[in-house]
């Protein structure tokens, strides 16, 4: 049974008392204020000792670590009670409770103890007991105790994370993808703008996963042909289902009720936003003669071009979404870093895409898939200069005559393309994201880029 050997005090010399190995606590803190006072008064609370061996004569300190520390210069004996029969988990332990309990911890230690604690067999609960803390404060320090110190680390040295950055990043349950954030961020906002963006990924995958296991049990079909519903004579047209946007609450009711009335073959594509719907148009097939390569090439580029165009429309919706949606206290938390980085880019995508200072004089010339009336009382509800420069970038991007992905010749327009990922750099700050698709596209990595020609006489 772990006993204290007797409660009498015994005074020990300086040179037979050794800092426990095993302490949690490696920083003791600023020492100066209690070796002033052990000068001034003694040592007022006895240290709590284990002997080393059984000869009684070398000792390691359980409780009093600090008070050792500080009569350094000071004091040559100091008071002890010596306690025996005590295991090393069990030493161990008397140490974490004693100092979990103290008030200067960091919550980093604090995190680090309480899973030395649990590694030796105490649970939320006892621990919670034991320590006074109570069992949501344990368990937010077991959630910091899973990161990584080298994460930990790198984002310390950016910024000062807080209690409640490290709370913040608990909405994330892939570790290695909090570490990951940890890593990556420069300031809180990251953190919390970083945490969105994949909160958000995860309930499209989730939501979208849901859906298209209905949608296969119903027999619908899916198409990789990008529906382009602003085209009467495409190959699709639009089926009486509107469009699911997977990021908004599941709710399937519109597609059953479809199902149940609706007779016709469905085809579907998902974009990693949307799963939109169509039906084939009927068409009365026609012979044609065999086209030249030439011929096949152009028909191949103007399809690409449509496509890419019709891609064009899509992200541009994107990003006027996530800018409208983007809260006013972001804005105010920005650092006046970032705050002027972000401004100088955007007047470099503005200057670069020749945009009109107030593009909103022209807003026929705006090609959206959303039906944007109202832009221009939206806009004149932006209370940060910041957030009306995005807006007027975007209509750079959204303009139907110019700044298309590729040139009439079919050739990558790069200096349009440089503005989109100048641009997605800007909003993936403030948490926006893009599918992979549609990152290739701006990104100029897209299959849409190159054209394939089989077949056609020469």
């Amino acid at each position: 049974m772990n006993k204290i050997a007797n409660s009498t005090i015994v005074m020990l010399r300086r040179s037979q008392l050794h800092p426990h190995p095993d302490n949690p606590r490696k920083d003791l803190g600023d020492l100066d204020e209690l070796k002033e006072s052990i000068r001034e008064h003694g040592i007022m609370q006895n240290l709590t000792v284990v002997p080393v061996d059984d000869n009684l004569e070398d000792f390691r300190i359980l409780i009093g670590h600090r008070r050792f520390a500080a009569s350094e210069g000071v004091l040559s004996e100091l008071p002890c009670v010596i306690a025996e029969g005590l295991s090393d988990r069990e030493q161990v332990g008397i140490m974490l409770c004693e100092n979990m309990q103290r008030s200067d911890l960091t919550f980093m230690e604090q995190a680090h103890g309480f899973q030395m604690m649990m590694d030796l067999g105490e649970t939320v609960e006892t621990i919670s007991e034991k320590t006074g803390f109570s069992e949501a404060t344990v368990k937010h320090r077991l959630e910091i105790a899973k990161l990584k110190q080298r994460s930990i680390d790198a984002a310390m040295e950016n910024f000062q994370p807080t209690i409640s950055d490290y709370i913040e990043l608990e909405k994330v349950k892939d570790i290695k993808e909090r570490n990951k954030i940890l890593e990556e961020a420069e300031s809180s906002n990251d953190i919390r703008y970083s945490v969105e963006a994949y909160v958000d990924e995860q309930n499209r995958q989730k939501n979208s996963k849901k859906y298209l296991q209905l949608i296969n049990s119903l027999g619908w079909k899916e198409t990789k042909e990008y529906f382009d519903f602003y085209r009467m004579d495409g190959k699709f047209k639009e089926a009486k289902l509107a469009r699911i946007d997977v990021e908004k609450e599941y709710d399937d009711s519109e597609i059953q009720t479809f199902a149940a009335r609706n007779t016709e073959p469905i085809f579907y594509r998902y974009d990693g936003y949307y799963i939109t719907f169509a039906v084939k148009n009927a068409q009365k097939k026609e012979k044609e003669k065999k086209k030249t390569k030439q011929e096949l090439l152009e028909e191949s580029r103007e399809k690409n071009k449509s496509i890419l165009e019709g891609m064009r429309t899509v992200i541009c919706d994107q990003y006027y979404k996530f800018i409208m949606e983007i809260p006013e206290e972001k804005f105010k938390e920005l650092s006046e870093k970032n705050r002027i980085k972000f401004m100088e880019r955007l007047f470099g995508i503005m200057f670069d895409l020749e945009s009109n200072i107030t593009p909103f004089r022209q807003l026929y010339s705006l090609k959206t898939k959303n039906d944007i009336k109202n832009l221009s009382e939206d806009y004149a509800k932006l209370t940060d200069v910041l957030q009306q420069m995005m807006v007027q970038a975007w209509s750079s991007f959204a303009s139907t005559y110019s700044n298309k992905f590729v040139e009439w010749n079919f050739t990558k327009n790069m200096k349009v393309l440089k503005a989109h990922q100048d641009f997605y750099s800007t909003l993936w700050f403030f948490g926006f994201r893009l599918s992979d698709e549609y990152k290739s596209i701006i990104e100029g990595k897209s299959d849409l880029y190159s054209v394939d020609i089989k077949g056609g006489k020469k």
